[in-house]
């Protein structure tokens, strides 16, 4: 049987193994990422359940190609995404099921866009929620966003200061209420523009989820996120016919040519 000494010396040799094989396949990435990787799996508790390896095993054991590892992962976070609704459907702000997940995936769009002008995920996702929703409190958002307490809070601070967030006390209660007084158009200007590609794939994308909203009309959250996704379509596709227009004019043409 090893001692303490011989197990440490075992830890560190197997340390330097991981080590080596993660920088000969990723050259390039900072070894900082490995650190906090190893240190997860060796303290989160979460590591411990069966089921994790069993769900490893499975997917190694299935030898898919790039497509069919995307989409399977946007299967596997599809399913994350409806058992945290289950998890909070007591909660009058958290849509239900498929609605959940359709809000969450509009949300990761609005991220996305916001990249475009540098603006933060935490962010980005805190307009976009408010968007959805009008108005939530810094606990609701949150749960929502599964940004930190102090990241909400921060970014809550930042943005109460535009005139688009209104901050309201809420009666009997040692929260605030935020709400979004903006229109589509203000968020627009606020979260950036798609190149002319993006969009058009943001329209493809937006109106797909339309039609799939259609199976879901019963369901909490329907009615104010069909409104939200139609409002979204229409802005992309003003982005569209703005771009062509920007391309086709006069001010381009001259810079073509200079060119």
């Amino acid at each position: 049987m090893q001692n303490n000494s011989e197990k440490l010396k075992h830890i560190l040799d197997l340390t330097e193994s991981i080590t080596q094989e993660f920088l000969s396949q990723n050259n390039g990435i900072s070894i900082n990422n490995l650190k906090e990787k190893i240190k997860d799996f060796l303290f989160n508790p979460l590591w411990d359940i069966d089921s994790l390896y069993q769900l490893k095993r499975i997917f190694k054991d299935l030898d898919l190609d790039d497509k069919g590892t995307n989409d399977l992962w946007k299967l596997i976070e599809e399913t994350f995404d409806l058992c945290s609704a289950r998890q909070l459907k007591s909660k009058s702000h958290v849509y239900e099921g498929k609605i959940r997940v359709y809000e969450k995936q509009l949300i990761e769009i609005l991220v996305d866009a916001g990249k475009t002008k540098g603006q933060n995920a935490v962010f980005a996702s805190i307009i976009g929620y408010l968007l959805l929703h009008r108005s939530l409190t810094q606990t609701q958002l949150k749960q929502l966003t599964g940004y930190s307490k102090g990241a909400i809070s921060q970014s809550l601070q930042l943005l109460s200061n535009a005139p688009a967030i209104k901050k309201e006390p809420l009666e009997g209660q040692r929260e605030f209420l935020y709400t979004l007084g903006a229109d589509m158009a203000d968020i627009a200007s606020n979260i950036g523009s798609y190149k002319s590609e993006s969009n058009e794939l943001a329209i493809k994308f937006l109106k797909n989820k339309l039609q799939e909203l259609e199976i879901n009309r019963d369901k909490n959250g329907y009615e104010i996120l069909s409104k939200r996704v139609t409002k979204m379509v229409k802005f992309f596709e003003y982005n569209v016919s703005l771009l062509e227009k920007i391309k086709e004019s006069s001010f381009i043409k001259e810079l073509k040519e200079d060119n």
